[in-house]
């Protein structure tokens, strides 16, 4: 079953490699949300539907088109060579769209929200993507070296994807104004 499975997936991909990852990352970020809501806020009844549909909308119409662009970016800059030196640049390129990435998430999350106040949008990148950047940098930066090795480049959102499921779990909650009293983002300890 699981085979079967992977061959689908596998051949889906090939045919039809934005949609397929779009549907993988929305439910990554479904999933995230979802584990961010019910086991850090243990809101029980009381989950935000809104709140997930965003992040599904977020990691859909957001990461997932990013995500293919900077990997092929990396690739045609860089060449496909899976060796260490070629991923440690890639991995370099990559962390420098990191706070690009977060603070475009946190501008399109509040615009999803109804917030189109820029100067709260502003103040909340300012707050919160230093260590959002740091976090993500001790998530990613690891998990790309092993995707830039050992993964290849159609399966790179997939594989990502299930590191994807705690980062964003991690991203929808630091990311969240009504977490702000839970704890403080930009200087609480990372993992």
């Amino acid at each position: 079953m699981g085979f079967l499975f992977i061959r689908l997936y596998s051949y889906t991909l090939r045919k039809h490699p934005l949609k397929t990852n779009m549907v993988t990352t929305g439910t990554v970020f479904f999933l995230g949300d979802v584990l961010s809501q019910q086991i850090v806020l243990k809101k029980g009844n009381e989950h935000d539907l809104e709140r997930t549909a965003r992040s599904v909308a977020m990691g859909s119409c957001f990461s997932t088109p990013l995500a293919l662009m900077l990997y092929n970016l990396a690739d045609r800059i860089f060449g496909r060579a899976k060796t260490p030196l070629n991923s440690v640049r890639k991995i370099g390129l990559l962390s420098l769209f990191s706070p690009f990435n977060n603070s475009c998430y946190i501008a399109c999350n509040n615009l999803l929200r109804g917030n189109v106040s820029g100067t709260e949008t502003l103040n909340q990148i300012t707050e919160t993507v230093p260590g959002i950047v740091l976090a993500s940098w001790s998530v990613w930066v690891p998990t790309s070296f092993v995707l830039f090795i050992a993964v290849p480049l159609r399966h790179r959102v997939f594989v990502s994807n299930l590191v994807g499921v705690l980062w964003t779990g991690y991203l929808t909650h630091a990311t969240n104004p009504d977490n702000a009293g839970d704890h403080n983002v930009s200087s609480s300890s990372r993992e």
